[in-house]
């Protein structure tokens, strides 16, 4: 039984909790520091069948005092409010178990059989994940993927899902050629908390790290390209960097991409 060849040398997703560990430390500080300024009371929300009521609550008023929607700003003030409360609760808890688990000195197991000669070793049935077993991991981890609008045609991969565009198509069906785990349109929370879909996420074949694909479509279009630049820039302020995780291909009517485009891209980057 020889796999030593394919084993995860270490654990992977340690970084990955790491750099979420950072988020979280970030997004607390942020939220903590805009709760200090936050409007008084709390905002009660009951839901009725077409619509919905608020109310401002206090120490002393369990009912709480209608708000009119015409003070539709208090009411999202008290609503973020709200909301960035629960977050700093959640995301806490949240942080404390990610320091845990990081102290606890994981990944000692992978070390036991680098200590049996390779005579020996390559006979063990060891309990470690391969490269295949953490990649398909990886790749069977559900998502909320982004919703689709019914005026835009969808195309079919070879993978039996649907994409936005025909250079979408070209693009999955080469990741999929190659066995390269990719996630169509997985969600990512940006540094302003807000959540973005890049078209790919994918895992690096032999790095292991997370890369994003994004493809330009309509280079034609002057507001298209203003709002993909900005778009760029809230990736850039969140850690994701264009050359280093952040990948692109592009095209306009005169020059559309094709498959050739697509295979010398990927033997790029990922061979």
């Amino acid at each position: 039984m020889n796999k030593s060849k394919n084993i995860v040398p270490e654990y992977e997703f340690i970084p990955f909790l790491k750099k979420r560990a950072e988020f979280l430390k970030k997004e607390i500080a942020t939220r903590k520091k805009r709760l200090k300024s936050a409007p008084a009371g709390s905002l009660r929300i009951v839901k009725k069948k077409h619509c919905s009521q608020y109310y401002l609550g206090g120490k002393n008023n369990i009912k709480g005092t209608y708000i009119s929607k015409s003070e539709m700003p208090l009411i999202r003030a008290l609503a973020q409010k709200k909301y960035d409360k629960k977050y700093v609760s959640a995301a806490e808890a949240e942080l404390k178990g990610i320091q845990k688990f990081i102290n606890s000195n994981p990944g000692k197991t992978a070390t036991i059989v680098s200590s049996f000669p390779g005579e020996l070793r390559d006979t063990l049935d060891y309990a470690e994940m391969t490269v295949k077993d953490y990649y398909e991991t990886w790749q069977a981890l559900p998502f909320t993927a982004k919703k689709n609008h019914e005026n835009i045609t969808l195309h079919l991969t070879r993978r039996g899902e649907h994409v936005r565009s025909k250079s979408e198509e070209l693009i999955a069906n080469a990741l999929f050629r190659h066995g390269i785990p990719y996630k169509y349109e997985c969600p990512v929370s940006l540094f302003n908390g807000e959540i973005r879909h890049p078209d790919f996420t994918i895992l690096h074949p032999h790095a292991g790290n997370v890369v994003y694909w994004e493809h330009l479509g309509m280079l034609d279009k002057p507001q298209y390209v203003e709002d993909n630049i900005l778009k760029f820039r809230d990736y850039e302020k969140s850690g994701i960097q264009l050359g280093k995780n952040l990948l692109v291909t592009y095209e306009n009517s005169k020059s559309p991409l094709n498959s050739m485009i697509v295979e010398n891209f990927i033997k790029a980057h990922f061979s």
